[in-house]
């Protein structure tokens, strides 16, 4: 069995890498691209005697083939395939392998196991019946999966078709060098004021949506790193967490630290305000709340959870805080009785960072499952019943409800790296976009509620438009509450 060619190209120069694949003459040649037919063109003029096979693994519906590519008029007439199944394939490798002698036999090694592996085999087996058109010259195409900690999904991304047209490539893409890859942290917010804020290694920015102006608004002394932000949804008021377990209060009009607290003795992972008080989750394992209106350093202290804190959310009327941690446990805690929780859920089998309240329900909770769970659960916190449970495929990084339509969009890690639209209430996925290269840990949503920003371990902001236009008297009514609960630090 002979190795012919193996090549994974996401750019190039079709000049350069055209000789050097004639020198290395080679029989076949496969490429996965990621340009339009039309720019491809060129690199075929090089070409006289190889066999061209094209992948466009960008997860569209057609696969375009081309056998014994000669010239540009007979790419031009290349056939066209719909594939059946959609794969991730990011999780395999691709072989080309030749061994006429014993092709027989490998067919059949290679079938009986194809058997084995559900709507796989009917992807390869369809492959293997396209791909080359007469056996004597063919070669046999095999799938290889790479040794991984996590299990490829192979899952069928057709959707609904939208009520509305849903742009599926982000409108803006803004470069955040040092964004960090960690799940664990919260390092974008989209605050009231349209700023966006970001924590890039030790340092805290804001980027101005309406002017573009780029701000730096605080920088810790190294190597300690920002692990935690949150703005403030009354005033200009920033929540700085960092690794060693200090939270910073940050006025953004006055430039200065108004509030230093260093209760925690482990990284601040996840922050959330109710009202003027801030509420922070560690490493430690415990969630702390400060008034900063007080001079006391710890309001309320909770200690319910055994592992890391990975989420905070508190509900629209602030009166329910729903926790996610490391123990796999979503816990939530009412405000009138903060020292004993109100619910412990235990269905999740994996650490859950996303948390969402409804904005029409303030007892229905949203919560994620990370890696090894995949899973959106819908809690009722009246009652404390499981309303709702769908697994998604991919690793749940983070979740928020729109409040301008009765959707829900999620942002994924291991391996799909994608970010869904749900439409509720039966939980329908209506869009699927692709963008970042690596998984979608940061995600925040605009003040008007029709556009997201997501962060990735790629060092990218990218900006989605994703929601229409909330009604202008709901708009005139949210913008009038904001006014009147607007207060003053004294």
């Amino acid at each position: 069995m002979q190795l012919i060619g193996l090549f994974k190209i996401q750019a190039f120069v079709c000049t350069d890498i055209a000789k050097y694949l004639q020198s290395c003459n080679l029989l076949s040649v496969i490429f996965n691209f990621r340009v339009r037919k039309h720019l491809f063109i060129k690199f075929f003029q090089y070409f006289h005697q190889i066999n061209i096979i094209i992948f466009d693994v960008n997860y569209n519906q057609k696969i375009s083939v081309n056998i014994q590519c000669r010239d540009v008029d007979q790419f031009q007439r290349t056939k066209v395939l719909t594939v059946p199944e959609k794969v991730n394939f990011d999780d395999f490798q691709f072989h080309m392998v030749e061994d006429q002698q014993s092709e027989q036999k490998k067919d059949l090694d290679l079938n009986e196991r194809l058997r084995m592996e559900g709507n796989q085999a009917k992807y390869n087996y369809f492959l293997k019946q396209n791909l080359f058109e007469s056996k004597q010259q063919s070669s046999l195409f095999v799938y290889q999966r790479q040794p991984s900690k996590y299990k490829p999904y192979i899952i069928n991304n057709d959707c609904l078709s939208p009520i509305r047209k849903i742009n599926k490539t982000p409108y803006k893409v803004l470069d955040a060098p040092k964004l960090k890859d960690d799940f664990y942290c919260q390092l974008v917010d989209w605050s009231i004021s349209n700023q966006i804020g970001v924590a890039l290694d030790n340092s805290v920015y804001s980027w101005n949506v309406q002017t573009g102006e780029t701000t730096q608004l605080l920088e810790i002394e190294a190597p300690s790193y920002i692990s935690a932000l949150k703005w403030c949804n009354r005033n200009e008021l920033m929540a700085v967490g960092d690794d060693n377990g200090a939270v910073r209060i940050y006025d953004v009009n006055k430039g200065t630290i108004l509030k230093t607290y260093e209760n925690h003795h482990k990284r601040v992972g996840c922050l959330d305000w109710n009202g003027l008080c801030i509420t922070s989750g560690s490493g430690d394992k415990n969630i702390l709340m400060q008034d900063i209106r007080t001079e006391n350093d710890c309001e309320i202290a909770l200690h319910s959870h055994r592992q890391e804190v990975c989420g905070l959310q508190w509900n629209q009327n602030e009166s329910y805080l729903a926790s996610g941690g490391n123990d796999n446990n979503v816990i939530i805690h009412n405000i009138r009785m903060p020292n004993q929780p109100l619910y412990i859920f235990k269905d999740h089998t994996a650490a859950i960072k996303a948390l969402a309240w409804s904005p029409k329900q303030n007892n229905i909770l949203c919560s994620g499952g990370g890696t090894t769970d995949k899973s959106l659960k819908f809690w009722n916190v009246s009652n404390g019943l499981l309303q709702n449970s769908v697994d998604t495929g991919s690793q749940i990084c983070n979740v928020k409800w729109s409040f301008n339509t009765d959707e829900i969009v999620t942002s994924h890690g291991y391996s799909l790296n994608q970010i869904v639209v749900w439409r509720m209430p039966k939980v329908e996925r209506i869009a699927v976009l692709h963008g970042h290269s690596l998984r979608v840990v940061y995600l925040s949503l605009s003040p008007d509620g029709e556009n997201i920003v997501t962060g990735s371990g790629d060092e990218t902001l990218r900006f989605w438009k994703l929601f229409p236009q909330k009604h202008q008297n709901s708009i005139s009514s949210r913008n009038s509450l904001l006014n009147q609960i607007n207060l003053d630090i004294r």
